[in-house]
C-alpha cells in the first residue's frame, strides 16, 4: 500500500508517496493535486526528479487533473534496479498504479528523456494510456533505426558511455556528491553551460531552484539511478515507437540547445497518431514556461479519448 511521507503547508496537495512493487522494492512518487481527479503521469528528465513539476495547484484543481510523478529507480525514494529497461520501468508504474487502486486509461507525459519513457508506457501498456504528450523530447539511443538520426555529438556521447561505463559512473558519483555539498554552486555552473534559450527560463527565480532541488533528489543514492537510466538509454529500447496508438502531441522548441529539433518530425512520422507542435525561440525547458497550455492541451485530449470511447455505444442506442 502507498504510504505518504508527509509534505509542508507550502506544498499544499503535492504529497509524496512510497508504493512497493510486487518484488518488494519501493517506487517513490509525487503526487501533484486531488487524488479524486483524473491521472496524468509524469516521465522525469535525466538526472532529474519528480520534482521537477512548477507548482499548480489552482490550475490543477480547474482542470481536475492530478499529476503522479514517479521517481525512476535510484531516484530520490525509489531503490535502486541495476537491470533498468524502458519496458522494467513502464512494468513498475503499472504496478504502482494498480497499488494505488487506479484502473482506467491515463494521460502519459515526457521531458526530455522522460519522453521516451512516456512511449514505452503508452508501446507497453496500450489500453491503459489515453493520450501521450513529449515534451522536448529525445530519441532512443540505442535503437538502430534511431541512432541514424542522431548527431554526431549525441553519437559521441553514446559511444563513451557504453564504452567507458567506469568513467560515467565515477562522473556521476563525483556529481552527486556536488548536488549534495554546494547545491546553488552546481546548479549555477550547469545553467553556465547551456545556450541562451535554457539560461532565460533555467536562470529565473524560481525556476532555478526547482531545478536545483530536482536535481539534487534525482542524484541520491550516489547517483546510481542516473547511471542506471543512461545505460537503459544507450541501450536497445525494448519497445517498439510505432507501438504506441495513443494520440501524441510532440512539443519542442526551435532554439532547443540539448536535443535540436531536426530529427523530432521523423519521431512523429514513426507515430500513428502524432501531431507537433513546434514553438519559435524555445528552448529545453519550454515546459516551465508553457505548463499551463501544456495542461490544457491534456485535459482536452483525454476528453476526447473519454468521447471516443462512449460514443459507438450512444450511437448504437
Amino acid at each position: 500500500m502507498p504510504q505518504p511521507l508527509g509534505h509542508s503547508a507550502a506544498d499544499a496537495l503535492r504529497t509524496p508517496l512510497t508504493v512497493r512493487l510486487p518484488d518488494g522494492r519501493r517506487l517513490g512518487f509525487t503526487r501533484y493535486g486531488n487524488p479524486a481527479h483524473q491521472v496524468v503521469v509524469f516521465h522525469h528528465g535525466f538526472g532529474s526528479s519528480s520534482l521537477e513539476l512548477p507548482p499548480s495547484v489552482a490550475l490543477l484543481n480547474r482542470l481536475k487533473l492530478q499529476l503522479l510523478a514517479p521517481d525512476r529507480p535510484g531516484v530520490g525514494e525509489s531503490d535502486v534496479y541495476r537491470r533498468l529497461t524502458f519496458p522494467s520501468f513502464a512494468h513498475d508504474v503499472a504496478a504502482a498504479l494498480d497499488a494505488l487502486h487506479i484502473t482506467g486509461p491515463v494521460g502519459v507525459m515526457g521531458w526530455s528523456v522522460g519522453g521516451v519513457h512516456a512511449l514505452a508506457q503508452a508501446a507497453c501498456y496500450p489500453e491503459r494510456v489515453a493520450a501521450v504528450q513529449l515534451l522536448s523530447t529525445c530519441l532512443p539511443l540505442g535503437e538502430p533505426a534511431a541512432y541514424r538520426h542522431l548527431t554526431r555529438t549525441w553519437k559521441l556521447l553514446r559511444w563513451g558511455q557504453t564504452g567507458f561505463p567506469w568513467l560515467n559512473r565515477t562522473t556521476f558519483l563525483w556529481l552527486s556528491r556536488q548536488w549534495a555539498r554546494h547545491p546553488d554552486r552546481t546548479i549555477d555552473g550547469f545553467v553556465l553551460l547551456m545556450r541562451q534559450a535554457e539560461q532565460d527560463v533555467t536562470g529565473q527565480p524560481g525556476f532555478r531552484e526547482l531545478l536545483r532541488d530536482a536535481a539534487v533528489y534525482g542524484f541520491a543514492h550516489h547517483g546510481r539511478g542516473v547511471y542506471d537510466d543512461a545505460q537503459a538509454w544507450c541501450r536497445r529500447p525494448g519497445f517498439f515507437i510505432e507501438d504506441v496508438q495513443a494520440p501524441t502531441v510532440l512539443w519542442h522548441g526551435t532554439a532547443d540547445g540539448i536535443w535540436g529539433p531536426d530529427n523530432i518530425p521523423y519521431l512523429a512520422n514513426r507515430l500513428a497518431n502524432a501531431r507537433l507542435n513546434l514553438l519559435p525561440d524555445e528552448g529545453h525547458m519550454l515546459y516551465l514556461e508553457n505548463w499551463e497550455a501544456i495542461l490544457t492541451e491534456m485535459r482536452q485530449l483525454l476528453d476526447e479519448q473519454l468521447v471516443s470511447r462512449y460514443q459507438p455505444a450512444a450511437a448504437r442506442i
